[in-house]
């Protein structure tokens, strides 16, 4: 024993050798930068340094790396060491040489390189991959893609591939590659008197990106083109589809450094001559729904190029010219909207008479009218008058003109390239990201809740039902630990869950912000993943399976109502334009009669309610295809090319992508060995690290017993040498 002991302690002590560093629970990659008298000084490559006294130095606090890990692995199941540090090591590794890509098995993680790579994903790289199998050619998001469409085949059931990750990850990007792929791929399959016929459609696919990322996509804090909404695409087997949106409510406000919608700056930016003159149209900062957050331009985007890519894009789209002209005009009445100003001595008036003739000529309503409903102060809601602030009202009509504008554009594009029902599809889901800024409104709380029932999805698939499998076969099988995120979402949407008072709450007239908290206080402070600040007197905090996110309850019930009064609705269905008229046509208007006495299916629906339902929706047709997952990783907070800094570290945990790697182990060596047994011997060698063959070996090796107790929870051994195969794998 001794021997072993000051086997590992002089490889620990040799200038320059490799190693693990154990600090807060993390894996830092490390090297003995000095040893002597007694005491060890450690550097990470993250730039921190450690000193430790030779004495302290425990198996626990330090192992040496292992060669294979200095070069990195296109395939982290293959990895000797296997915890947070080694996973984020060699997509660190992988990184600075623009290898953006690595598989965990058929997971594949995605780092945004923040720069174009030459040759990435042109056309004849798309077709090496289309002619390829999975794992035969570098890790790559159209060898995902390629597998995705071979399964359609394979399994005959519907496909879907979820791209997760926080925001500015590169979810939006990769969803237009996947898009772009399938187009190509499914063109070579066609039979040549058809390509002329559905070339069109593909083509109206991909033309249908610019117009969602210019109406659904803003610059934000930590991304510059940030989804405002999600985006759940599906292609049948001829690659017709159908895209289905979300709800805006972005309009009104920007945080700081933040911009509102792309579209707003490409009008501003690339209208031009009589349409310009004719729409009063200036320069984004002299709009009010622009020029809060003090950033109105943004060095990354072209908002020229991109209004001439959008109005291109409805060109091929099939929007005729006066349908353009219409949406122009409403985004351009929409912000001189914003600019309307009021005074309340001697009773309510607008004060910028301007502002209100130019939207009310672009919207085509009556001045006179648009003046009333503006300076109406009070409501009938749920069967009591109330009073509402006057921006209340301006802002509640310049969000429902937007949405119902932005509703119909995903409607024309649905149906330029709407298909068959009756073909199985693949389903590319680009959702909202993870947020969690200094100041969190009801909008991160439902794009949060969100992300939880999709974290939710990717544990049943990657942990809960491969290991039911393994159990059901009979293998040697000892569960991996993962985090259950079952109880965070109980908190937010069981019986009296968070969701449930919002609602509750929503549906008092006189209830408050103040009167929502202390019913969330009263009713959860002793929940675990529920969270009652000591000092922030309008907050609650929830612990979201991505860490704590601080909520600030004020506006919540009143975003939560979405109180578009009727006279505002009946305003705008007198219209002038036909446009705007149709927008609103067929929505329902608010019942006064809708109190709390009155049966919950007589209700107007909340926003939340609505936005669980959709949620719902969508999750029940995810599982009811076969799932591949795209894990986007952010890599620094600068977006600098080539650097992996210690935030992204810390974000990996809630990634899982260490148990999840370790899962790969397992399906990589028993599927290898039910295809190609030389294969399977070959993949057997490679993962030998994880037999435990003699004590010696573990010394070497860190002293690691590689059994996966509590003294390395982050390391996932193989249990045997011995493979038994599920059913599954074989039919």
């Amino acid at each position: 024993m001794q021997s072993k002991c000051i086997i590992k302690f002089c490889l620990f002590c040799l200038q320059g050798t490799r190693v693990w560093l154990r600090e807060n629970g993390q894996h830092f990659p490390s090297t003995v930068n000095s040893c002597a008298e007694g005491v060890v000084v450690f550097q990470t490559d993250y730039g921190q340094v450690f000193t430790y006294k030779q004495s302290t130095i425990t198996h626990q606090k330090v192992t040496v790396m292992h060669p294979m890990n200095e070069e990195g692995v296109e395939d982290m199941a293959t990895l000797t060491e296997l915890h947070g540090g080694s996973i984020m090591h060699n997509l660190h590794q992988r990184y600075k040489r623009d290898q953006i890509y690595t598989y965990i098995g058929s997971i594949i993680a995605s780092l945004n390189p923040y720069k174009p790579i030459a040759g990435l994903y042109e056309r004849a790289t798309m077709e090496r991959y289309s002619k390829s199998h999975l794992g035969e050619l570098p890790p790559h998001v159209f060898a995902v893609a390629n597998e995705c469409y071979r399964c359609l085949w394979k399994r005959h059931d519907n496909q879907c591939v979820l791209i997760s990750g926080e925001s500015g990850a590169g979810k939006t990007e990769s969803t237009k590659l996947i898009l772009k792929f399938l187009s190509v791929i499914s063109q070579q399959s066609l039979e040549l008197s058809l390509k002329e016929k559905t070339s069109c459609v593909e083509q109206a696919i991909l033309e249908s990106s610019p117009i969602m990322e210019a109406f659904g996509n803003a610059k934000t804090v930590y991304n510059n083109n940030s989804s405002r909404f999600g985006k759940f695409v599906q292609l049948n087997i001829c690659q017709k589809g159908n895209i289905q949106g979300g709800r805006i409510n972005r309009v009104v406000r920007q945080n700081p450094r933040e911009r509102n919608y792309h579209i707003f700056y490409a009008l501003l930016a690339g209208l031009e001559g009589k349409q310009r003159e004719e729409f009063y149209l200036s320069v984004p900062e002299n709009y009010h729904y622009l020029n809060q957050s003090g950033c109105v331009e943004d060095k990354t985007i072209s908002d020229q190029e991109s209004f001439r890519e959008v109005i291109t894009a409805m060109d091929v789209m099939q929007f005729s010219k006066e349908e353009v002209r219409e949406v122009l005009r409403l985004l351009a009445g929409i912000l001189h909207l914003g600019n309307i100003e009021f005074i309340t001595a001697g009773g309510a008036q607008v004060s910028f008479k301007t502002a209100l003739g130019r939207s009310a000529e672009l919207l085509g309503l009556d001045p006179a009218q648009l003046t009333d409903a503006l300076t109406q102060r009070s409501m009938i809601l749920r069967g009591e008058e109330i009073l509402t602030p006057l921006m209340d009202s301006r802002d509640s009509l310049a969000m429902a003109l937007y949405a119902r504008c932005f509703e119909w554009v995903i409607k024309k594009i649905n149906s330029r390239i709407k298909g068959k029902d009756d073909f199985k599809s693949i389903g590319i889901l680009d959702i909202f990201g993870f947020e969690n800024f200094e100041v969190n409104h009801f909008e991160q709380f439902n794009i949060n809740y969100a992300n939880e029932k999709l974290q939710e999805y990717f544990n049943k698939h990657i942990f809960s039902l491969e290991q039911l499998e393994y159990s059901r076969e009979g293998l040697v099988w000892e569960d991996i630990d993962w985090i259950d995120n079952g109880e965070c979402l109980d908190l937010i949407e069981k019986k009296l869950g968070l969701l449930a008072l919002i609602n509750e709450e929503s549906h008092f007239p006189q209830a408050t912000d103040s009167t929502l908290l202390e019913k969330l206080h009263n009713q959860h402070a002793n929940n675990h993943f529920y969270v009652k600040p000591r000092v922030a007197v309008n907050n609650f905090g929830v612990k979201h399976y991505a860490g704590e996110v601080q909520y600030d309850v004020r506006g919540i019930l009143e975003k939560n109502r979405d109180t578009f009064r009727d006279d505002l609705l009946n305003l705008l269905r007198e219209s002038r334009f036909d446009f705007i008229y149709d927008l609103f046509e067929h929505v329902s208007s608010r019942n006064s009669q809708d109190t709390l006495k009155c049966g919950s299916k007589h209700r107007r629906p909340t926003v939340s309610s609505q936005f669980k339902d959709s949620l719902h929706s969508l999750m029940a047709t995810l599982s009811a295809s076969n799932p591949f997952f795209v894990r986007c990783v952010k890599p620094n907070m600068q977006k600098i090319e080539k650097t992996v800094t210690s935030t992204a570290l810390q974000s990996l945990p809630c990634a899982y992508l260490p148990p999840a790697a370790w899962l790969r182990v397992q399906d990589v060596l028993c599927a290898q060995y039910m295809l190609d047994p030389v294969a399977h011997k070959r993949a057997l060698e490679r993962c030998s690290w994880l037999l435990v063959r003699t004590a010696n070996d573990a010394a070497i090796y860190g002293g690691q017993t590689l059994k996966g107790g509590p003294e390395t929870q982050e390391v996932y051994p193989l249990q045997s040498c011995s493979f038994s195969l599920p059913c599954a794998l074989y039919g």
